[in-house]
This record gives C-alpha cells, structure tokens and sequence, in this order.
C-alpha cells in the first residue's frame, strides 16, 4: 500500500495525488478546507514524498499501486483527483473501469497521450540536480500566486527529496507515453480544473488534448492562477470539489 493521509468520515472517499516532484503535502491546506465531512485520502506515488524509496515509475505501475492501495482500504465509492503528471494516471485507471469509482476531478492534468513540453522545460528537468536553488526554481516558475509559506516550504522540499530516477523517468518516458487510444472516451463526470496562467498545462493544452478524452466534461478556467491550484487557491479549490461532488453524485 502508498503511503497516504486518511482524515475525515464520508460514504464516498475523495482520493488525491500530487503533482510531479510533490507529494500528499500539497493537499493539506485543501483537505483543511473541506473539513471532516469528507473523507479525504492523500497518497504518496512512487518515487515522490513517503514513498520516495518505492519502485515503479511509469503511468501503468503507478496506477496499479493506486488501484491496489485503494482496494487494500475497501473503498467502495471514490472521486479520483489528479494534478498534473497524477491526471494521466487517473485516466489509465478510470479505463480499467474499476467498481469503486464514481466521478473524477482533475487539476491542471497531462494529456493520456503524449505531452507537450518546451525543449527548455524538458532540458530542466532532465538536468535537475535536487538542490534548494533549483527546487526553488522549479516551484517558482509553477506559481502564478504566492504560496503560504509552510506550502512553499513543503513543496521546495518535496523536490529536493524525491528519487532521482523518478524524476528522470517522467520527462524521459511517462511524459511521452501514449494512451489515449486506451483512455478512449470516459463517461465518469469529470471536472477539469486549470490556471489560466498556467505554464506548463494551460487551458489551450486541455481544450486539444484532455477534453476530448471525456464524454461530457466540465472545464473550469481559473484567472491569475496557475499550475499549482491546490496550493494557490485551496479554498477556493475544496469549494469547486465539494460542489461538485454533491451534483455529480
């Protein structure tokens, strides 16, 4: 099982995965908000936070422990959030169909198939080198809003923490992966959630290459913001969710 945070009591479980480079820091400002009528789970992936002495890089091995650590808890209805590289994932996983899954919520996620990344960015990352500067760096060049600064904090450290061979693995292979034949067209409501000031993921890259994987989804653009929702506007963001947790069922 990932290693995750359980808090709260609710018939449907919201489960949440980080953006790359992060871990289940980054919603805690957010599962705050919500309070304790919802049950709100946050997981570490592989390579990332807690769990940054796991195994299993690429989308489908990450998406097989998420499945497995959600079926070890017994969910029996969740709403699967994703942000950013963990949007991918959710969708590999909302393919299998699994009995648990009642809707999603997806913050700012990466195509399924293969992701548009500026030769710049990807010369970034790959040259990452896990110090304070660059961690700092790559925070920064993320944001749009300043982070409180427990959140900065945690985020700069989750960089500067996580496996070197899991970092490496997403520009150089998960970012590339192709799966939107697979991903198809999923009928879950969905609610897309995305900066328009977003760097990396804006909301022109989810009109081409994320919305059409959706049978009916929502789109919420959001001004002056940009890629790291849960830590630029969390109680805006737990609003958005709990909304649409209530309506979509």
């Amino acid at each position: 099982m990932l290693p995750l945070i359980d808090q709260g009591q609710s018939e449907t479980a919201l489960v949440m995965m980080h953006f790359f480079g992060n871990s289940h820091r980054e919603w805690l400002e957010v599962i705050e908000h919500l309070g304790p009528e919802y049950r709100c789970i946050a997981l570490d992936l592989p390579g990332f936070g807690d769990a940054a002495d796991r195994e299993g890089f690429d989308t489908c091995a990450m998406a097989d422990q998420v499945e497995q650590t959600i079926d070890a808890l017994g969910l029996e209805r969740v709403v699967l959030i994703g942000h950013s590289f963990s949007g991918k994932v959710a969708m590999v996983l909302a393919a299998r169909r699994p009995r648990w899954l009642v809707s999603m919520v997806l913050v700012a996620p990466a195509p399924a198939g293969p992701q548009p990344v500026s030769d710049e960015e990807r010369e970034f990352q790959q040259a990452f080198d896990h110090s304070r500067a660059q961690a700092e760096t790559f925070i920064d060049g993320a944001i749009a809003r300043s982070l409180s600064p427990a959140r900065y904090r945690d985020a700069v450290d989750d960089a500067m923490r996580a496996s070197p061979e899991a970092w490496q693995a997403w520009p150089r292979h998960g970012s590339r992966e192709d799966f939107s034949r697979e991903v198809g067209v999923l009928d879950y409501p969905t609610l897309i959630v995305v900066g328009d000031q977003d760097p990396s993921l804006p909301p022109q890259t989810q009109k081409d290459l994320v919305l059409g994987q959706f049978a009916a989804p929502r789109l919420e653009v959001i001004p002056d913001h940009g890629h790291l929702l849960p830590m630029e506007m969390p109680k805006a963001l737990a609003d958005l969710i709990a909304d649409f947790t209530v309506h979509a069922g």
